[in-house]
């Protein structure tokens, strides 16, 4: 028998409330996305105005910061853009939860969700509320990398399925090939391409930003010396699923971004309905910037000090 937490029933009271009255669905719709009955939905849109989450709108730590997240939506063309305020002490647990919320409240019962490697997925993940979307599929949007466990595409893919009580397909492959004898061969494994072309036509995208501060694929050894170097020498910026982009947000011209077994991005952006990232930290902002110029993204989760320096052109060197 489960025993379910105090903190876990929190998050389902915000959940419901935020779904029902920031994304206006329907008592039945989220009674049937969180497995609960319409009538427990109310009981738990009641506890939500008890715990004084809810007065007149959703009194959440999770909101975000309306005139900041305009210009950012305006500047860039992005749908989506939510600015919000670490807890104290510098905690970045409001952003992943506000992310995992938006992903609940906008999956469909038949998506299919790709999703990427990294640390700001993984934890976004832990704020998922459990629910039962057993015709929706989870797929990896990019081969694995390293032997850090809590950061793989295909562990992002089986945890956030088994929350959503859905269907998972893992991908067999590493991210990075040395040669393209090696890409060759991995691509070529017919399940392999399989898996890559549902992950280039899935509905909704999760994919990670990474700096070239404290870069895992840069730091980790994930790669070979040589490959390093000539991405250390090279005009990128960053990365966005394990693939290296410039100033422009284009995937950058190097040996090592065709040797990446992963989706292609422009083919993600092209067929999905929804492409979220989420992204903070000050060192972040200059590929966050980029990968919105890029026009990679429909939807950013990041705080309020990179907002800001998104928005200020002298920072960034425009």
């Amino acid at each position: 028998m489960r025993v379910v937490s105090e903190d876990t029933n929190i998050r389902k009271i915000t959940l419901a409330a935020e779904m029902y009255y920031i994304y206006d669905m329907p008592q039945k719709e989220i009674a049937q996305r969180l497995g609960v009955s319409r009538p427990w939905v109310s009981k738990l849109l009641k506890r939500a105005k008890e715990m004084d989450i809810v007065r007149i709108e959703v009194n959440s730590p999770l909101a975000g910061t309306p005139e900041l997240e305009k210009k950012l939506m305006d500047r860039y063309r992005i749908d989506h853009v939510s600015v919000i305020r670490p807890a104290i002490g510098g905690d970045y647990s409001n952003i992943s939860m506000a992310a995992a919320n938006y992903l609940l409240s906008h999956i469909r019962p038949e998506d299919t969700i790709g999703i990427s490697w990294g640390n700001s997925i993984a934890r976004m993940i832990d704020h998922v509320v459990e629910m039962q979307l057993p015709q929706a599929t989870v797929v990896p949007i990019v081969g694995g990398a390293g032997s850090d466990a809590d950061c793989l595409s295909n562990v992002n893919a089986s945890r956030l399925s088994n929350i959503l009580d859905c269907r998972c397909r893992l991908l067999h492959a590493n991210a990075y090939c040395t040669d393209m004898n090696e890409y060759q061969v991995m691509v070529s494994n017919p399940m392999t391409r399989e898996i890559l072309d549902q992950g280039e036509h899935a509905d909704i995208a999760l994919v990670g930003i990474g700096g070239m501060e404290h870069s895992r694929i840069l730091e980790y050894d994930y790669i070979t010396r040589e490959d390093r170097d000539m991405i250390l020498n090279s005009d990128v910026v960053g990365d966005i699923a394990f693939r290296f982009v410039d100033k422009g947000g284009e995937v950058a011209d190097l040996d090592f971004n065709r040797r990446v077994v992963a989706c292609d991005l422009s083919a993600i952006r092209r067929n999905a309905r929804e492409v979220i990232a989420i992204a903070y930290g000050e060192h972040k902002a200059e590929v966050i910037k980029a990968v919105l110029k890029g026009g990679h993204l429909t939807t950013l989760f990041t705080d309020y000090d990179t907002a800001q320096l998104l928005i200020q052109t002298n920072v960034l060197g425009e």
